[in-house]
């Protein structure tokens, strides 16, 4: 049974797996294990990583699903959120989206999240829209795929909305995602008061050059920029990263963070594999809005950034 008090605080289950390259069902089937395990500890939503199913493979032929398998483990988490009676934010999963009738180029494949509801119902989805650099050989950004469905473009196509689940106002972003302020600025202008980040984030993302100025620099990065951007948005962030060993790279720190807390304790501070359950209290949120009155002035017809006024 979903656990939500009635201030809105409820518990997250953190899973900090890594996955099998290039075995869906392997990770699927270890996923479903802790999912199962999360709810009977009275878990309300349980987080996967991102690339979850497939680990980050690009070259190999298999690293995408076909659409139609994607529909096949939605369908599968879908049954499994229903049988728990619990929500699954599902990490994301990569597949080869519909071509474009008059689009000759590499087939677009999207890297998607979904949340689904304790019900079994999907709720909405997002696709990634600030990939890594490297990920810009493989993956098409929601904004370029956009264009190429006919769009006009990134200024009209606002690739981030807003979800309404049982927790509260939901948004979902993505691992780099995380280096763009802008792109909490439109989920809080929407009403999200909550906005899960599935990640596949390690230390030899930067170069080595870098790394010999501080091999803990990515690391940094993560933990320092979540916390930012939960007291500048007045908004609870869930971020669930990939975990293994750290000798190749992997440095975890699945993490809730609050406004005014924080990291919140029980999270992950390394990259040790496994699950954990964090309290996300929503109160803190609230408090923090009344004391900072950040939304309050976004919302201002008169303010002086002039962010656009999405709607719900």
């Amino acid at each position: 049974m979903v656990q939500v008090r009635t201030d809105g605080s409820f518990k997250v289950a953190l899973l900090q797996t890594r996955p099998k390259p290039l075995d869906a069902e392997y990770n699927f089937n270890h996923a479903a294990e802790q999912i199962r395990d999360a709810a009977a500890q009275g878990a309300s939503l349980a987080v996967l990583p991102e690339y979850h199913l497939t680990g980050w493979v690009p070259e190999e032929p298999s690293f995408a699903l076909t659409a139609e398998k994607a529909i096949e483990y939605r369908e599968k988490y879908q049954k499994l959120a229903a049988e728990l009676h619990i929500n699954i934010c599902a990490g994301t999963v990569v597949f080869e989206a519909p071509s474009h009738n008059s689009d000759h180029r590499r087939p677009a494949l999207l890297n998607t999240s979904d949340f689904i509801d304790h019900n079994g119902r999907l709720l909405g989805s997002y696709t990634k829209t600030n990939l890594w650099i490297p990920e810009r050989q493989t993956l098409t950004a929601s904004v370029e795929y956009a264009r190429r469905a006919g769009e006009q473009g990134s200024t009209s196509h606002n690739p981030h909305c807003v979800i309404d689940t049982p927790l509260g106002l939901v948004g979902i972003l993505v691992c780099w995602d995380l280096a763009f302020p802008e792109a909490f600025r439109q989920l809080v202008l929407a009403g999200a008061k909550i906005i899960i980040m599935p990640s596949y984030w390690g230390s030899s993302d930067m170069s080595s050059e870098g790394l010999a100025y501080n091999k803990d620099c990515e690391k940094v990065f993560v933990q320092n920029a979540l916390v930012a951007r939960a007291f500048e948005n007045t908004a609870a962030i869930i971020y669930c990263n990939a975990g293994g060993p750290a000798q190749e790279g992997f440095f975890g720190c699945s993490q809730v963070v609050l406004p005014i807390v924080g990291t919140v304790p029980g999270s992950f501070s390394d990259s040790e594999e496994g699950m954990r359950i964090v309290e996300v209290d929503m109160r803190t949120v609230d408090i923090a809005e009344r004391n900072y009155k950040i939304r309050e002035d976004l919302r201002r017809q008169d303010w002086h950034y002039g962010y656009s006024k999405v709607k719900l």
